[in-house]
């Protein structure tokens, strides 16, 4: 689930909505206590759109660290606090709120703050925090698994697997009990984000069906409508799009010529920390069922030949290994809608994806169920 982190605030955004700073008394009231605000700083309201982060009003900041003003806004949308360039605070506005106070250190970026009268914002805040504990909770394990690895303790190294796995099941349904009580809002677009859709596409849709007929008119709501439909040509049960790039060799290997085996799609790279982390992993489980009519083509988003290469030979990945050495911007990326790696589809002999994202535990679970222990 990590993995569908938190592309969301730079990559969705237009700036669409034009300030209206009203005189006192119209729009929405918003004051603010900052305590360790410098003299001579600035503070602004900024919009954030699909072209990046726009000034939407200027916050003229006392020397007691106060602020008052107005504004009005056009539809729900996000929004950041900047004080000084120093702290950076996201928060929601639909224009419906009356006043919204904010208290913060207004220095520091790791400082504290509170903000009132915005029910849209609270309900990020509490996802922010879910997800920001899962995070710290995984980077742990990481570290756990990773010492497994270095004293080759197997055993401990498949517990932690579990452990992760545990924990990520659990923090899906706390996550999506807090989406569903936020929607529909910006909050519930904000959160269904963080979730792995190959594993939720009725909820997806439902909570995508009510944020449609609360703000059919909100590009927000559009981008994730549209976003969604192309997701799902990647969806289980789906043909695999085609991919047809170049070996180490040189030499192009498709997918379509794997037809006839269960086939691991399995996107990396030798910059992947997690990717590396797991290779080991997949080498032992690649190592018991290669001959069980499997395999796996590594498509890596490395950028340089040589470390693609350095890495597999330190990782002794045996299977095959295709790349067009383009990063972010490889054709096979684009076709299966990868934003974060390590992911994975199983594709069936037939060619149809039957599942994504499966790795370690959950990966032999998955090969032991249709090739047999």
């Amino acid at each position: 689930m990590y993995k569908y982190i938190l592309l969301l605030l730079t990559s969705i955004i237009s700036f669409g909505c034009t300030q209206k700073k009203g005189r006192e008394s119209e729009g929405i009231k918003l004051t603010g206590n900052l305590e360790q605000f410098p003299n001579g700083g600035f503070a602004y309201l900024e919009y954030i759109g699909k072209t990046g982060i726009k000034p939407f009003d200027t916050l003229d900041v006392d020397e007691d660290g106060n602020f008052v003003t107005y504004v009005t806004i056009d539809e729900p949308a996000f929004y950041q606090l900047n004080f000084n360039g120093r702290q950076i605070i996201h928060i929601i506005l639909t224009g419906k709120e009356t006043e919204v106070k904010v208290k913060a250190h207004g220095s520091d970026p790791k400082g504290f703050y509170e903000i009132s009268g915005s029910s849209d914002t609270d309900y990020k805040r509490k996802i922010d925090e879910l997800i920001q504990n899962y995070q710290t909770k995984m980077q742990e394990l990481q570290q756990n698994q990773q010492q497994a690895r270095v004293n080759n303790n197997i055993e401990a190294f498949m517990e932690t697997q579990k452990t992760m796995t545990d924990v990520s099941h659990t923090t899906e349904i706390q996550l999506k009990k807090r989406i569903r009580e936020a929607s529909p809002s910006l909050a519930a677009y904000f959160g269904i984000q963080m979730i792995d859709p190959s594993k939720n596409n009725s909820f997806i849709d439902s909570i995508a069906t009510e944020l449609k007929e609360e703000m059919p008119d909100n590009f927000y709501v559009a981008d994730l409508l549209s976003k969604l439909a192309k997701e799902k040509s990647t969806a289980i049960g789906m043909e695999a799009p085609e991919i047809a790039l170049a070996n180490p060799q040189g030499e192009i290997i498709t997918l379509s010529s794997l037809k006839g085996k269960y086939v691991l799609i399995d996107f990396w790279a030798s910059w992947c920390k997690p990717c590396r982390i797991e290779n080991p992993n997949v080498v032992r489980i690649y190592n018991e069922y290669a001959a069980k009519n499997f395999e796996i083509l590594g498509v890596s988003l490395d950028r340089t030949k040589n470390q693609w290469l350095q890495a597999i030979e330190q990782d002794k990945l045996p299977w095959i290994h295709v790349s067009d050495l383009k990063f972010w911007s490889s054709q096979a990326a684009r076709d299966y809608q990868v934003q974060a790696i390590p992911i994975t589809f199983l594709i069936d002999p037939t060619g149809k994806i039957i599942a994504k994202n499966l790795r370690g535990a959950s990966l032999e679970a998955k090969l032991k169920e249709i090739l047999g222990s």
